[in-house]
């Protein structure tokens, strides 16, 4: 029996390999097995080059007239066999330019950096794992960011954008560079959140009523109601093991509370779950994404952690948040190096 070499495999089965490959990551370590490999990821374009100019949008009767800015970052999760801790990138796709550290939580810089961080990391000596990808838009002229939830439909042969502005749903055709609002009347000027997954757009309004996009026609579906018990505040969507979860959070002046619900897309409604196991919830301002608590050590599950004037962690267990900073094994998570000090700046997208 004649055994193949890697190195030998053909051309046309190297290329559905790299099709199914969905992470920078991925792209190389495959790379990395030898140089015919190499070639055949450097000669097939199968990533969306970003950041990438669209055309200006202005619901909200801003004074620009630039066009925006779609931009791309990553998030990391680093293993050793010391720790564990996520790092957010925003990769430059020009030559001379630095990599930016964005704040795990938000699209923003982190500046200064950590003054222990070291200059170069060898990532040699980590596994990576890509957890999940934000998008911002920002003005061309002066790279502020516009305050809208962005989600990307990365389909090659007809990429898209929608977002959430002013609580209505815009979606934009790269290839078209057009604008056109979503008809959806039912929640318009109250949407709240929009994610990409299952091959489709998913946005949420601030009652908990769920709708499901089609990229090609914009037809508009209701996949859930209205939460009768959703008093809260902000509505996130997250994916989770392929399933969508709404996170709804509720803030008086004393009481911070979030529920969870996981949709139940036969009976078109939110299902309300106690516990996220052994999983930490990541709720950020431009995306949120969900991990195991055993990457890290001496770190509790069945938590969320997120963003409100300092970094803090609510309990699912007792219905508690605590600031981090009081919790070092969860500063640990963001800065092993010390404990993070990131500005919040208080935006609310859509």
């Amino acid at each position: 029996m004649n055994i193949t070499q890697w190195s030998d495999l053909p051309n046309d089965l190297l290329e559905i390999i790299i099709i199914n490959l969905h992470t920078k990551t991925d792209l190389t370590r495959f790379s990395s097995v030898c140089k015919s490999w190499r070639l055949s990821a450097l000669s097939y374009k199968n990533r969306i080059i970003l950041p990438s100019k669209v055309s200006f949008l202005d619901p909200l009767h801003i004074r620009e007239s630039s066009p925006l800015l779609l931009t791309e970052s990553t998030v990391y999760l680093l293993s050793s066999n010391l720790w564990c801790w996520i790092v957010k990138i925003k990769e430059s796709q020009q030559l001379g330019q630095h990599h930016q550290m964005i704040n795990p939580l938000s699209p923003f810089q982190v500046h200064p950096l950590p003054h222990l961080l070291p200059k170069v990391l060898n990532l040699l000596q980590f596994q990576v794992f890509e957890l999940t990808k934000s998008y911002t838009l920002q003005y061309s002229n002066n790279l502020n960011h516009c305050h809208y939830k962005v989600a990307l439909d990365p389909n090659l042969d007809c990429p898209s954008l929608m977002i959430v502005a002013g609580g209505v749903l815009w979606h934009l055709k790269l290839s078209q560079d057009k604008w056109s609002t979503i008809d959806d009347m039912e929640s318009q000027l109250s949407h709240q959140d929009v994610i990409y997954c299952r091959g489709k757009f998913f946005a949420v309004d601030e009652f908990g009523r769920a709708v499901v996009v089609d990229s090609s026609t914009l037809n508009v579906t209701e996949i859930a109601s209205v939460i009768s018990d959703g008093n809260g505040d902000k509505k996130n969507l997250v994916e989770f093991n392929g399933e969508l979860l709404l996170v709804d959070k509720c803030r008086s002046v004393k009481v911070e509370k979030f529920k969870l619900y996981k949709l139940n897309m036969e009976k078109k409604r939110w299902v309300e779950i106690e516990s996220l196991g052994d999983q930490i919830l990541f709720l950020g301002e431009d995306c949120s994404y969900i991990t195991s608590a055993k990457n890290f050590s001496g770190c509790r599950g069945n938590c969320i952690i997120y963003s409100d004037s300092e970094f803090k962690v609510y309990n699912l267990d007792d219905r508690r948040f605590v600031p981090m900073n009081q919790q070092p094994e969860y500063i640990n998570i963001f800065n092993p190096f010390q404990p993070p000090s990131l500005p919040h700046y208080g935006h609310n997208y859509g």
